[in-house]
């Protein structure tokens, strides 16, 4: 998948852009200049134009949409946004813990638990995107619809089919939000349920 135009918005709306290289924290390893970008390229007192900085942001989204790519975990649009947002932002280090063993939905909540800055501080800034993230992880889009649970316990698993871990329930009567179909499948919040036991 590619990030749209929301996710870049929101990227951009945070990281801000400089064209003279800083550090936000004084005991980074790295420096950082344009959108956000840091690493061992960027060096003391480097400055670039508009263009360049537009090039790595480029540059940089592309990597970390490969990130979220790689977690298999077949995110709808928004949902796919947020978390390349969570890994431009914080690497993909915590990408992979904030996945480990948690359904989407557990993912939206886990996300308000990164609020601290290189320091360990808690930071403002960081309460504010997180919200943010997890309320484009929540949105539902313009193309989903609402079914109701018609089995007494409807397995959710982590993918579209049998073999797939089971990740949780729910009980009959429960009204979910399908994002996609897969086959016999379909992908909620927490993950995917038969559609033989949806009935809109």
């Amino acid at each position: 998948m590619k990030i749209s135009a929301n996710g870049k918005k929101l990227i951009t709306q945070f990281e801000g852009c400089r064209l003279t290289a800083y550090k936000p924290v004084a005991k980074e390893k790295y420096w950082t200049i344009g959108f956000g970008h840091c690493g061992p390229d960027v060096k003391k007192g480097m400055t670039i134009t508009q263009a360049q900085a537009d090039e790595l942001f480029y540059k940089d989204v592309a990597r970390f949409e490969n990130y979220v790519n790689n977690m298999h975990r077949n995110f709808n649009q928004n949902e796919f946004d947020a978390m390349v947002s969570f890994t431009y932002n914080c690497g993909p280090g915590a990408l992979a813990t904030l996945c480990r063993n948690r359904s989407n939905s557990q993912i939206a909540e886990a996300l308000l638990l990164y609020i601290k800055d290189a320091t360990g501080r808690t930071s403002d800034g960081l309460i504010r995107r997180r919200k943010l993230e997890r309320e484009l992880f929540l949105k539902v889009g313009t193309n989903c619809t609402r079914y109701k649970v018609t089995a007494s316990v409807l397995n959710v698993r982590a993918g579209a089919g049998i073999n797939y871990k089971i990740v949780g329930t729910l009980a009959m009567g429960t009204e979910v939000t399908v994002f996609e179909t897969s086959g016999d499948w379909a992908k909620i919040p927490q993950g995917w349920v038969s559609k033989n036991y949806l009935a809109s």
